[in-house]
């Protein structure tokens, strides 16, 4: 089995850029990746142009689609057909479900193999460069001790676990535990929650944490901390505010996605007693998401602004007062599917309980929207890029402007019109909203531009730039 594991890891490294992501030379990294313009990484101007989360959309008419348990699990798009893995009633264990449409679900068996403990945790991870079966599927879970277990398994549902059930961190696991593969660092990361004291020791202050090993099949509890982390640009009081609760990361695209649940006024119960119908504001959970293109060095911005991902629902909705993700985003048929457990009473203290309803819902969100570069009113909105070399033949954009324009123009290294590329010779393009359009010019073709480092600047009308990608 050692000569496996050798194997594996080489053959997984081969493939891979050296060096990290986020230590790179963006001008560099550009190539023909899709670039999501979640941040600056390849902008060097902008004008007139601001940052806006994209529109996510309940499916079921905001109904659940699950009403026999709950997450912390995940949802996954593999061999034609959803899978899920949920939370059972009453710390039962976890479920595995099946789906050809991605709401109507059919349980398929019992998670076996994996001896949970606490709280009941489980989160999915298909590794699929994978070469042997056994291992396709990885698992972070609860284990003895509230600290973090992983597990492998061939089919998702029989489970063998690293370090004979034993765990593989010291305690403070008992929300998402997710283990992933960063294929571009090559290394996989795990991430749980910790503990912080309070400042006066009387209690706890829920944090994240995040670790790495190269490779845990050989080395199960070789995890090296990266960083432990709480809410504090406001100062040390924050965690009166807000807590983070659970932390996963997606990668999409080279960027790393935290997938939060923030506890918004952790313990205040001040808006009385339960009640099932009303929507709360204190004691909740909300969805945002971060940034990153490192793992680490997260962009909390959205949560700082009060700008949830998918926003809780409204008086009466099952979901109206804690959302809490699904460990992972599903990209299928040119839509995001964004699965969540939803609560309709608040989180309660020791001291006040809340009878709760939870169960799992779904939203969409169009392929890459995100975060887009928008318009400011009635203002023209540029971007210029940074330079990079052209690797190419065309150039794709995913771009909504309806009511509005788009014009792309490629300008030199140094910022200068191309003949041919810019101004009177650019074709604006009006009252688009495409996943992959691809600009024209009237003269010449990108084509013609191959080899030569150039940057594109964009100018909006009414507009939403989301990602632009070069084709060969």
């Amino acid at each position: 089995m050692a000569l496996q594991t050798r194997l594996l890891l080489l053959l997984s490294l081969w493939i891979l850029p050296s060096g990290s992501k986020a230590e790179q030379d963006p001008t560099r990294y550009i190539g023909t990746r899709r670039q999501l313009l979640v941040d600056d990484f390849v902008i060097s101007e902008q004008q007139n142009v601001q940052r806006e989360l994209g529109t996510v959309t309940r499916l079921n008419q905001g109904k659940p689609i699950f009403t026999d348990g709950k997450f912390y699990g995940t949802v996954v798009f593999d061999q034609g057909r959803f899978k899920m893995w949920w939370r059972k009633p009453e710390k039962q264990g976890f479920g595995y479900a099946e789906s050809s449409d991605g709401i109507h679900f059919k349980k398929i068996a019992d998670v076996r193999g994996i001896n949970f403990a606490g709280d009941y945790t489980l989160s999915v991870t298909i590794h699929q460069r994978e070469l042997f079966p056994a291992y396709r599927y990885m698992a972070a879970y609860d284990a003895p001790g509230m600290a973090a277990g992983i597990a492998h398994s061939a089919d998702g549902i029989h489970w063998t676990p690293y370090n004979d059930g034993k765990p593989v961190t010291h305690r403070a696991a008992d929300t998402y535990n997710q283990i992933t593969w960063d294929p571009y660092d090559a290394t996989f990361r795990l991430f749980t929650r910790t503990d912080f004291g309070t400042p006066g020791g009387d209690g706890e202050i829920r944090g994240v944490r995040s670790m790495t090993n190269p490779n845990p099949r050989a080395h199960p509890t070789d995890w090296k901390p990266v960083r432990n982390w709480i809410f504090d640009r406001e100062g040390e009081k924050e965690f009166l505010r807000r807590q983070i609760y659970a932390l996963t990361d997606w990668i999409h695209h080279d960027v790393h996605f935290a997938l939060m649940t923030v506890y918004e006024w952790p313990g205040d119960t001040s808006e009385g007693p339960a009640d099932l119908v009303k929507r709360h504001e204190k004691d909740v959970m909300n969805y945002y998401i971060g940034t990153s293109r490192d793992g680490d060095s997260w962009d909390l911005d959205w949560v700082y602004a009060g700008k949830p991902f998918l926003p809780r629902g409204p008086d009466g909705s099952f979901d109206k007062d804690m959302i809490l993700p699904a460990s992972s985003i599903v990209t299928h048929r040119d839509r995001h599917w964004i699965y969540y457990s939803g609560a309709n009473e608040r989180h309660g203290t020791p001291e006040v309980s809340f009878p709760r309803e939870s169960f799992i819902g779904v939203a969409t969100l169009p392929l890459d929207r995100f975060i887009g570069l928008a318009t400011t009113g009635e203002e023209t909105g540029r971007i210029v890029t940074r330079p990079f070399p052209l690797l190419g033949n065309r150039l794709q954009l995913n771009v909504a402007a309806p009511e509005g324009s788009i014009l792309v123009e490629v300008l030199n290294a140094a910022g200068e019109p191309l003949p041919g590329f810019s101004g009177r010779t650019s074709r604006p393009s009006r009252q688009l909203d495409e996943l992959r359009y691809q600009p024209r010019w009237k003269e010449k073709t990108l084509a013609s531009l191959k080899g030569q480092t150039i940057r594109l600047r964009f100018t909006l009308q009414k507009a939403t730039l989301y990602s632009f990608q070069v084709l060969r």
